[in-house]
């Protein structure tokens, strides 16, 4: 009689085990397609056998498994960081190539191909009030373009500030979240599958945004790092980043616009950290980008170095020339007119002095010998004539090193997002295969399951049958 006992018993315990085992099945179907979630599986060891020893077998639960694979994650962070860094880029980028046209039909090119038709138009009639009033008209149009097109790069820096903020915001949000989830394993949920689930999903998203370098704490908490330096969550804390755009102390131009820097909560500089991701990529168009068109602290920017030459060069010509020979001789005076006191303001401030008329513009040279239009002549000419403080390009080509400098960076981010996407997407595929969950073998393992359960179900049925029989025999012979 003992024996079925311990066959009931065993037979029990089997039941017990194999519907966890389908519960744990159930639970990874369901959750199949949760953003976090891994493969559970339930640990099942064999119970020792020994009649002798009243040892009777069976299964025994031993735990649930993780499938989660630590350099999996770290594969697709990595990935993450740099597909981050390189789609920001390529957008930044782009929206700033829609300012600078290459093909000369539009824009500042057309306008200083305007400008140079005007001074010929001027140099083949000097006297010509119709010419005269061309140039003004022509001039006036290439100011407003240059003008226009920092104007519009200036809102791209300031757009590129608001998407700072709200990037740091997002991060400061995830790594708010991890140090909560955090709290819960403390409290006891290392080893929920759900727990785990936030807390991974959260790690990706912050990885888009941030580099990141994550450690698993003796707790089970996770450490992450900036960068693998500067702390961003330990255990239930989390360290908030910040920005600021203090002037230098020693700024190369005064009062231009300052960089971004990324603080950390005790308010260390960490923009050298943050390299890759979306804020990396943010980060490098708004202080290395931006400034190199429009300028900052340490640097004027080609929009204003080219505002400022064609500016300064056109006004030297008409200075040096005459109105009029007299005498007295009526000396000309400068076309332009721009902020010479803001390096960095010199094409958003470029426009015609208000003080010049078609009338005073000075087409003569004065020579000797005088040449009555030897200044236009030279306006003209300047078409074709490398300007030394461009480069010893003309202006034309000056801007245009400009719009292909973006046009080529903007080629090169696309084309690494591209690939960066792809790498990503490879590195999901591969912890997938390690640590997803597949529906097909999770049908096989609840098929055995079952079956394995009918099997136990009816060892019970057999055992209660056969315990009946012998009460009924025992029953008959006491009787």
């Amino acid at each position: 009689m003992s024996s079925l006992f311990a066959a009931l018993n065993t037979a029990g315990n089997a039941l017990d085990v194999l519907g966890q085992a389908i519960g744990v099945v159930q639970n990874n179907v369901a959750n199949s397609s949760t953003p976090g979630y891994v493969t559970q599986t339930l640990n099942m060891t064999a119970s020792p056998f020994d009649v002798s020893g009243n040892l009777w077998g069976g299964v025994e639960a031993s735990g649930v498994t993780s499938s989660r694979n630590i350099f999996a994650e770290q594969a697709v962070w990595t990935a993450n960081e740099q597909a981050g860094q390189s789609t920001q880029e390529a957008s930044s980028l782009s929206a700033l190539q829609n300012y600078f046209d290459v093909s000369g039909t539009s824009g500042v090119p057309a306008a200083l191909s305007s400008l140079y038709s005007a001074f010929s138009a001027w140099s083949s009639n000097p006297t010509g009030s119709t010419s005269r009033q061309q140039v003004i008209s022509a001039a006036t149009n290439f100011a407003q373009e240059i003008s226009q097109t920092a104007t519009n790069v200036e809102q791209l820096r300031t757009q590129t500030d608001g998407q700072l903020s709200g990037t740091v915001s997002n991060i400061n949000s995830l790594t708010s979240q991890i140090a909560t989830i955090n709290g819960e394993i403390q409290d006891g949920d290392k080893n929920d599958a759900g727990v785990q689930a936030q807390l991974y999903n959260s790690l990706e998203q912050l990885s888009n945004l941030v580099p990141i370098n994550v450690t698993t704490a003796s707790d089970g908490t996770a450490v992450v790092l900036l960068g693998g330096q500067s702390p961003l969550v330990s255990g239930n804390q989390s360290n908030p980043l910040q920005l600021s755009y203090t002037v230098p102390s020693n700024p190369t131009i005064a009062n231009a616009t300052p960089d971004a820097q990324l603080l950390a909560s005790d308010g260390t500089d960490v923009t050298a950290l943050a390299n890759q991701g979306q804020l990396g990529g943010l980060l490098s168009f708004r202080n290395t980008t931006l400034p190199s068109v429009i300028g900052d602290s340490s640097q004027q920017g080609s929009l204003n170095v080219l505002a400022q030459n064609v500016a300064d060069t056109v006004n030297n010509l008409l200075e040096g020339g005459e109105v009029s020979s007299g005498p007295p001789a009526v000396m000309g005076q400068a076309l332009f007119s721009y902020s010479a006191t803001e390096p960095t303001e010199a094409a958003s401030t470029l426009s015609i002095d208000p003080s010049i008329t078609a009338s005073t513009l000075a087409a003569i040279s004065p020579g000797p010998p005088a040449v009555a239009n030897g200044v236009a002549t030279q306006l003209a000419n300047l078409s074709t004539t490398p300007i030394a403080n461009l480069n010893d390009l003309t202006a034309t080509d000056f801007y245009s090193s400009i719009a292909s400098g973006i046009g080529q960076s903007e080629a090169t981010a696309s084309a690494n997002q591209t690939t960066q996407t792809q790498l990503l997407s490879q590195a999901q595929n591969m912890r997938a295969q390690v640590e997803g969950v597949s529906l097909n073998q999770q049908a096989t393992l609840l098929m055995q399951y079952q079956q394995s359960y009918q099997a136990a179900a009816q060892l019970i049925s057999s055992v209660n049958t056969a315990m009946q029989s012998l009460i009924t025999v025992m029953q008959d012979i006491s009787s």
